[in-house]
């Protein structure tokens, strides 16, 4: 529970102010225990920066896995890739920010433990291409730059849409994660399809 914890609280706060500005310090106040038992659980703030990372992609590798466990084809299976990638945002809103200041950062804060992970989302999203009759222009189109307009899109429109900024739209999406959430899932994979599909 209390690893759990450390993680969640961390997650949080590495969103908000990213790895540089996150101490010790101050997160052992946030979870109101003592540096020792972080230090227990997590050898330094690289290795706990680290889980925060894994935590959020296994978590859609789990989900994406049970996919294939659904009789879906085609498009419909290409939709629930989308959605999951979605759902990971409504379970943990700090996604978005986090993977957004890890881009920014061009991965400076993470090592070669979460290649895999990030290796076994690909192979997913190449299943849910495969099931897919697309077009001649876009068979070359690499897995890594579908993959980017897929989540870039997904983490950009959120993060605006949440945002206290004056981009964005005005309407019903506005500061309501679920609705944007819904309108981001449908228009990718809608877009997406209409795109590469024959």
């Amino acid at each position: 529970m209390t690893k759990d914890k450390i993680l969640d609280v961390a997650s949080v706060e590495f969103s908000k102010y990213g790895y540089d500005a996150v101490s010790m310090n101050n997160l052992v106040k946030k979870i109101d225990i003592n540096k020792a038992t972080v230090y227990y659980h997590y050898k330094d703030k690289k290795t706990l920066y680290i889980e925060v990372i894994k935590s959020v992609v296994e978590a859609i590798n789990e989900k994406t896995r049970l996919l294939f466990t659904q009789n879906l084809e085609g498009k419909e299976f290409f939709k629930a890739y989308i959605q999951i990638q979605v759902e990971c945002i409504k379970d943990m809103p700090h996604t978005a920010a986090l993977a957004l200041r890890e881009i920014a950062n061009l991965g400076a804060d993470i090592d070669d433990t979460v290649t895999p992970l990030f290796e076994e989302d690909l192979k997913y999203l190449q299943m849910a291409l495969d099931k897919l009759d697309i077009k001649d222009s876009y068979k070359e189109l690499t897995l890594y730059a579908f993959h980017c307009l897929i989540v870039g899109t997904i983490f950009t429109f959120y993060s605006i849409q949440m945002s206290d900024l004056s981009v964005g739209t005005k309407d019903e999406l506005k500061k309501d994660a679920d609705k944007s959430l819904d309108f981001i899932s449908d228009f990718v994979s809608n877009i997406i399809l209409d795109a590469i599909c024959k």
